[in-house]
């Protein structure tokens, strides 16, 4: 899931320990996903073609690391892309890599700032999912997993826990409570849930994420 990657956690252990250096500081490299990545570094789909490239940061285009489960870090300052002089379809994850092409992952996340949150599923056609004041609306996009919270998800009959659902319309949402789009349950169970924004780039468009504190790209790690 998001985070660091098996490599970069694997490195960082060795390191701990005193086995191994750490490889060399790192020229950190943005790429921008329309299917997320595992922990493996593989199975994500990056954008291709229409004038896209990586963008290669500097320690100043980020804050310090902070928090505690998870701890996070984000960019200080604007990280902007070339304009897509083609469509580079629906973008919902990036990744820092240690090479502007190939190299690699060393971490991801989902676009959007937002916040894992605990979540408790009874069985049913649509499975209802229980969030104290989630603050979601009809049609946001959420991403479920157990890596910050939660023993086992609920069996599906309908729907896949891997897949970036939405939030239905019916049942009508309520302060704590709501259905995902095609999703039935046929076990209880609960885990952590996240809105995730995604973003359609189509061509003309010049992706920029802005920075602050924190800034529009956040990476969590547990």
């Amino acid at each position: 899931m998001s985070g660091l990657t098996d490599y970069e956690a694997q490195n960082l252990l060795n390191y701990v320990v005193g086995k191994t250096a750490m490889p060399t500081l790192p020229t950190v490299s943005i790429a921008l996903f329309t299917t997320a990545p595992t922990d493996a570094g593989t199975g994500g789909v990056e954008v291709t073609g229409g004038s896209y490239a990586r963008v290669t940061t500097a320690g100043a285009t980020w804050n310090a690391a902070s928090g505690s489960h998870p701890s996070l870090i984000s960019n200080s300052t604007a990280i902007t892309f070339p304009t897509a002089t083609a469509s580079w379809g629906n973008v919902n994850s990036f990744g820092l890599y240690d090479a502007a092409s190939a190299g690699n992952l060393l971490a991801w996340d989902y676009l959007g700032n937002f916040q894992w949150n605990q979540f408790t599923a009874a069985v049913g056609t649509p499975g209802v999912l229980t969030v104290p004041a989630h603050g979601y609306s009809v049609g946001d996009s959420l991403i479920a997993n157990t890596e910050y919270g939660g023993d086992a998800l609920p069996t599906l009959s309908g729907g896949s826990w891997t897949a970036i659902n939405t939030i239905a319309a019916s049942p009508v949402p309520t302060a704590d409570t709501f259905a995902l789009t095609g999703v039935n349950t046929t076990s209880t169970g609960g885990g952590s849930i996240r809105k995730v924004i995604i973003q359609t780039v189509p061509s003309g468009v010049q992706v920029s994420f802005a920075g602050g504190a924190p800034g529009q790209l956040v990476i969590n790690s547990a």
